[in-house]
């Protein structure tokens, strides 16, 4: 569901691009979870992947068509994860870098 939306923001992130004149080729989105990467790029359909609702299966269209590349991202690199999860202080201060967010 969160690799649906973000797709769907990368997509009107690329049209507004588009209208300021600036083309973009495809969009790449990461993503740090194996089982959404796999579920966006093949419609294997079981017990657990029934809940999703159509309108979230237009990422493989998406993808089909070459606007949006899923891209897994490891956790080591993954600055995302302090608003997910709780991570020790070290963990922390790597992904305040990788973001560029400091204190001074």
């Amino acid at each position: 569901m969160a690799l649906a939306e973000a797709v769907k923001e990368a997509i009107w992130l690329r049209g507004l691009a588009t209208e300021m004149g600036f083309e973009q080729d495809a969009v790449e989105v990461m993503c740090d979870s194996q089982s959404a990467i796999a579920l966006s790029k093949n419609s294997v359909h079981h017990e657990r992947t029934k809940h999703i609702d159509v309108r979230y299966h237009f990422i493989r269209e998406k993808i089909a068509d070459g606007e949006i590349q899923v891209v897994k991202v490891s956790t080591t690199w993954n600055p995302a994860d302090i608003f997910t999860k709780r991570i020790p202080v070290s963990k922390l201060q790597e992904a305040l870098k990788l973001l560029r967010v400091s204190s001074n």
